[in-house]
């Protein structure tokens, strides 16, 4: 049994306005993890050109109105060799997802929702 404490949420985001985004399906462009802690939220997320880390006081306050947002239950987390340096490889290493043909944020939510 999982206490609250081991679950995250996944916010995925669409139209980033990058060159890469028509290649990607149009709600799932982006994505970033969400973790309570100690009555606030820590944001950890990967743009372009660094990782992000912030808290915010309410999770509404990251959440737009066309964001999709997902609950998941982390699991221990193995050091891989290689891992994409993009907002999926980033979020697959925080919640312990090691499958390796998840590149795209519509693939995570796909393999997330099984």
């Amino acid at each position: 049994m999982s206490s609250n404490l081991d679950n995250a949420y996944i916010i995925f985001k669409g139209n980033t306005g990058r060159w890469y985004s028509r290649f990607l399906h149009n709600d799932f462009q982006h994505c970033l993890v969400v973790e309570p802690s100690n009555g606030q939220y820590v944001v950890y997320e990967k743009v372009t050109e660094q990782v992000r880390v912030y808290n915010v006081n309410h999770i509404n306050d990251i959440i737009g109105p066309t964001d999709i947002t997902v609950s998941y239950v982390k699991k221990d987390n193995k050091k891989r060799l290689f891992m994409l340096n993009t907002c999926v490889g980033h979020v697959k290493q925080f919640l312990g997802i090691n499958h390796p043909f998840v590149w795209t944020p519509y693939q995570l939510y796909k393999y997330m929702q099984r």
